[in-house]
């Protein structure tokens, strides 16, 4: 890859990282107000209302979506990569097709289980109308959501964000209102009005991109979005045997240990999956398309793996050094000093976060080959080793045994993917990429040692230190890699 062509890229997935962390952290603030007045007006009641209501739909969502929303991304991608108008009208309309007969399959089965679903839910009758008019929200929710991979796959980053901004805020400030004046009974009309406030927002802004509607029929409808559907089903069940052994877990350790142990163990992997996890979502949203329109290109593959697992490294560095050496203050912020004592979890789960970064960038390479068997059978394989070393590091080492498993099973993932993709795909990353990842663990595994083997005097002083050579360090690397004038340009591929 040129210079030029080097510079381009990293430029997209700094510019993608920022645009789509400052989204999730919009939404995430969004959520918190939103929550606390709710637990204000309508208390603990209303809270488990919605969400028993919202894990019911979640559920019944995830069945009968066929996992579409991420599938589908990667034939947008191609079709454009293809630069074939007539191929990428055919593949957009299949998608909303398809999206709104997902979207009506979810919508009958709420309406024709509402009974069953009120009954396993609250158990009672009470809340059947209840499911009956959120059968409307599963709906638009599955509108919305084929509407969002078209974006994703056409690659109008920044228009989806400005959907997800605005669908967000919008449906804040109108649902409130109606929390505050029907209380219990304006539960279901807003969550009706956030997800029809979703899908609203992202037509207004798909419908400024223009793509043209092809005339196919029901048949050719089918055939194309079968192997859309395919994919989406295998990612899907993978998704489901993560859920499925991780609620195993817990159900293990809280048989085995007790609910406190839950409660740490849950608040631990909240903040490392979700709040870390803020940077995964934001560099994937980019990743994915722009991987999956060159799938088939086996050198251009490994240049865009190699910039990506680069990036991740160097972005991730400073988060990590500062989660290790401001742990303790982020636990008292978000919890109580009760919950200090996951810290040594946090702590090696942290380092963890690194080696599931490079993992993560493997990953969609499987995807963005069509791979739906085999990446189904890796994150199996994954899930399993996770679930195994998970109930043997408790056993030996108690909680903070749990972090160590993390770092050991995303270390062994890491491995399997790196011979995996090696040997299926030839995949093969630029020295650069093993100079950066020796750099990155040479700065985090001392501070790591200094946090976790002394927590005072000289020892947090060390760690700060290495800290802040991790942030000078990810400074001089994105500039070096942007170009130092960068920064302020405008990438000529960026939407307007």
């Amino acid at each position: 890859m040129s210079e030029k062509g080097s510079v381009s890229t990293y430029r997209r997935i700094v510019k993608s990282t920022g645009l789509f962390g400052g989204v999730q952290v919009i939404g995430i603030i969004c959520s918190f107000v939103k929550v606390k007045f709710i637990a204000i007006w309508l208390g603990a009641e209303g809270v488990g209302i919605i969400n028993l209501y919202n894990a019911a739909l979640e559920m019944i969502a995830a069945v009968t979506g066929l996992g579409l929303r991420q599938s589908t991304v990667r034939d947008v991608s191609k079709a454009v990569s293809q630069k074939n108008e007539h191929r990428l009208s055919e593949v957009v309309t299949v998608v909303r097709r398809w999206s709104w007969f997902v979207g009506l399959a979810g919508a009958v089965i709420v309406l024709s289980f509402a009974p069953l679903l009120s009954r396993l839910t609250f158990d009672n009758d009470q809340h059947i109308w209840g499911f009956v008019w959120l059968s409307c929200a599963l709906l638009f929710n599955a509108l919305s959501s084929g509407e969002q991979a078209v974006l994703q796959g056409l690659g109008r980053i920044k228009v989806l964000a400005k959907s997800s901004v605005w669908g967000a805020v919008t449906a804040l400030l109108l649902s409130l209102p109606m929390y505050y004046f029907w209380r219990i009974e304006g539960i279901v009309p807003s969550l009706i009005l956030v997800a029809l406030t979703s899908l609203i927002f992202t037509w207004i802004y798909s419908r400024r991109v223009p793509v043209r509607a092809a005339k196919l029929s029901a048949g050719e409808t089918w055939n194309i979005g079968k192997p859309m559907a395919m994919l989406g089903i295998y990612m899907t069940i993978s998704g489901f045997i993560t859920t499925l052994l991780n609620y195993l877990f817990i159900a293990w350790l809280n048989s085995h240990s007790s609910m406190a142990d839950v409660g740490y163990y849950t608040s631990g992997y909240t903040l490392i999956t979700r709040y870390v996890g803020l940077v995964f979502t934001a560099m994937g949203t980019e990743y994915y398309p722009r991987l999956a329109a060159i799938a088939d290109d086996r050198k251009l593959v490994g240049e865009q793996v190699s910039r990506q697992a680069e990036a991740s490294l160097i972005i991730l560095l400073p988060v990590v050094c500062l989660f290790l050496v401001c742990q303790s203050w982020i636990i008292r912020i978000l919890y109580t000093t009760d919950f200090l004592r996951i810290g040594d979890y946090i702590s090696w789960a942290i380092i963890g976060v690194l080696f599931k970064a490079v993992s993560w960038t493997m990953g969609f390479v499987v995807l963005a080959k069509g791979a739906g068997k085999l990446f189904m059978i890796t994150e199996f394989f994954s899930d399993t080793v996770s679930f195994v070393l998970n109930i043997t590091a408790y056993m030996v080492w108690g909680l903070e045994g749990i972090g160590i498993a993390y770092l050991m099973n995303f270390f062994l993932y890491g491995t399997g993917m790196w011979l995996l993709c090696r040997r299926y795909y030839r995949l093969r990353f630029e020295h650069s990429f093993y100079r950066v990842l020796i750099t990155v663990l040479s700065i985090c595994l001392p501070a790591f040692a200094f946090c976790r083997f002394g927590q005072t005097g000289w020892y947090m002083l060390a760690a700060w230190l290495f800290t802040g050579i991790s942030v000078i360090y990810s400074i001089t690397m994105l500039k070096k890699r942007l170009g130092w004038k960068m920064l302020n340009k405008s990438d000529e591929n960026d939407d307007k």
